[in-house]
């Protein structure tokens, strides 16, 4: 059984569209809503360095969509079936989000920084996924881009597994 050494995962960041329009698309042409569920594994389509950017080039999950570097791996426990697995140091994600009402949001989740290090607790195994909430983040209506970064890593040189990402508004 392999052990999680991870103590913390990178900030998110919401970032304003600065690409060129073809140069990413929201994943199957679907923008992810706001507040609600975003599967980890349905970043943008888009060429490494530009939608997603991994560490390592080959993909050591499976191909649950093109072909790309970011390690997806399939697992009953996640709410597609599928996750984020392998993340490294350096490694990020982009999203594409309409946020439908501003304010304040809670953010579940198994550039300018909104968050801040979201700290993702040791599981105990590479099986066991946990709810993480982060609270208070505050999000401006319109469509953006969400960039996911992996900042930290622990003692297994690696970050964690990734489910999704929920954003439930709060009472503000």
């Amino acid at each position: 059984m392999k052990t999680r050494q991870l103590i913390l995962l990178a900030a998110f960041s919401l970032i304003t569209p600065q690409l060129k329009a073809d140069e990413t698309k929201p994943y199957k042409g679907k923008v992810h809503a706001i507040p609600g569920l975003i599967e980890a594994e349905h970043w943008d389509e888009g060429k490494a360095g530009t939608a997603y950017h991994d560490i390592d080039e080959p993909n050591r999950g499976e191909d649950y969509r093109e072909k790309t570097q970011v390690d997806i791996e399939k697992r009953p426990d996640a709410s597609n079936g599928h996750g984020i697995g392998w993340t490294k140091k350096g490694e990020w994600l982009i999203y594409t989000v309409e946020v439908n009402e501003s304010g304040m949001y809670n953010i579940e989740m198994d550039g300018k920084d909104v968050t801040g290090p979201i700290n993702v607790p040791d599981t105990g195994s590479w099986k066991t996924l946990k709810l993480v909430t982060h609270k208070n983040v505050k999000l401006e209506k319109g469509v953006h881009l969400m960039k996911v970064v992996m900042d930290s890593e622990g003692g297994s040189k690696s970050i964690g597994d990734i489910d999704y990402f929920k954003f439930n508004k709060t009472n503000d």
